[in-house]
């Protein structure tokens, strides 16, 4: 057994997302099932179908103005504040950019995975992106949807 530990820097679509808040990047997944009952057990589940999976990475950028920070927060423009992607392109064909996490050199992480690769990262739908105008660090929480490659990987790991 081994403790692991070390932070990870980010990259989306080649640029830097910058410095992220302590513990802030974590990759979540949710498993979708049917659930099967019967009359014999009424609500009791005994078995499950499996239906699929959703991933997500969540982080908070600290470094606002880094150079991928707003291509993650902001996705369908090229300017903030501009909308620029047609109306009707879909994430996988059009939007959605590959996030690259690298374990820090020289922490207990750097082998355990050193990289974590998502072909296909992008803004999570229905996110409320906040953005605090105000004398305090621009902390902005960003949900990112992973999505699967034609083989079912949501991630590859080095």
């Amino acid at each position: 057994m081994s403790f692991i530990s070390g932070a990870y820097t980010a990259n989306y679509d080649t640029s830097a997302l910058g410095i992220t808040a302590v513990d802030s990047i974590k990759i979540n997944h949710q498993v979708f099932k049917q659930l099967i009952t019967g009359d014999n057990f009424a609500e009791t589940p005994q078995d499950a179908v499996f239906r699929g999976m959703a991933v997500f990475l969540d982080f908070t950028l600290n470094e606002y103005n880094a150079a991928g920070a707003r291509k993650a927060f902001w996705p369908y423009g090229t300017a903030w504040g501009t909308m620029s992607s047609v109306i009707g392109t879909t994430d996988q064909a059009t939007n959605a950019k590959q996030l690259i996490l690298t374990a820090v050199a020289g922490t207990p992480a750097a082998a355990a995975p050193a990289t974590i690769t998502f072909p296909k990262a992008i803004l999570a739908e229905n996110y409320p992106v906040d953005i605090l105008m105000g004398p305090r660090l621009r902390e902005i929480p960003v949900r990112m949807r992973i999505y699967p490659n034609s083989s079912g990987e949501f991630f590859t790991l080095t």
